[in-house]
């Protein structure tokens, strides 16, 4: 039975993830940093599943917050098989508009979403190489990490980090604990969007008609994604950024 910690699971696709791993008997630990409710909601969730859950709380942008969050996340599952890397913020600030790209903005979103990524994962890594030296350590990125778009310059730019913090990983930590990337396109029903004034999903980078397979992505998609990757059907797949997008960026 799989030990996972998800973070930044206390909506969307951090919630998704969590639940799609209590499907398959994962027990889970959800991290949340501010929607106390939010992670209550997931644990009721992960909890109809049969499986064990856990919410604790923790700001991974601060380093001993976040080794403390992934300390105790093992500490009551009892180890850690599976670390999955979802909490992100952004701003929305235009492109054209780079004055607004401040260096509060390039600050904030470089300690959430790179440095925090980051310190869970060396944290995680400890632990994994204590127990039998196995485990998995997945990253949520965004295609805005592979393409000039997205919510704003730095969080593109925080995103590409983000790909190539777990490229690194993949190789260092070899050849016990894998580590993959997951980079979502446009995804439906998720806070982001709920926060984004220009999302409209009919046509937000051109809607689903611009994407081959005819229809926007789900939080679902990405959760069954990290599954995969986190299972043994994965085992010979490490240092792979996996593009979860309908084709929309075919070449």
């Amino acid at each position: 039975m799989q030990k996972v910690l998800v973070t930044g699971a206390s909506a969307g696709i951090g919630r998704l993830t969590a639940v799609a791993f209590a499907k398959k008997g994962a027990n889970v630990a959800i991290n949340y940093n501010r929607s106390e409710s939010g992670a209550a909601e997931t644990l009721r969730l992960v909890e109809a599943e049969g499986a064990r859950g856990y919410t604790v709380r923790g700001d991974v942008s601060v380093e001993s917050e976040a080794a403390r969050l992934v300390d105790e996340s093992a500490k009551l599952l009892g180890g850690l098989d599976v670390l999955v890397n979802n909490t992100g913020v952004t701003r929305f600030i235009p492109f054209p508009n780079l004055d607004a790209a401040t260096t509060e903005v390039w600050d904030e979103l470089y300690k959430v979403n790179v440095e925090g990524a980051f310190f869970c994962a060396r944290a995680a890594s400890k632990i994994m190489q204590k127990q039998d030296g196995q485990g998995v350590i997945l990253f949520i990125s965004s295609v805005a990490g592979m393409l000039p778009r997205g919510s704003s310059i730095p969080y593109s730019v925080s995103k590409a980090a983000v790909i190539h913090v777990a490229k690194c990983l993949a190789q260092v930590l070899a050849p016990k604990i894998r580590v993959n990337c997951i980079s979502p396109g446009v995804i439906q029903n998720t806070r982001w969007n709920d926060r984004n004034p220009d999302y409209d999903p009919q046509t937000y980078q051109g809607g689903a008609g611009a994407i081959p397979l005819g229809r926007l992505g789900e939080p679902e998609d990405i959760a069954d994604a990290a599954v995969f990757l986190a299972s043994d059907a994965a085992s010979f797949i490490t240092g792979i950024n996996l593009p979860i997008e309908g084709g929309a960026n075919i070449k």
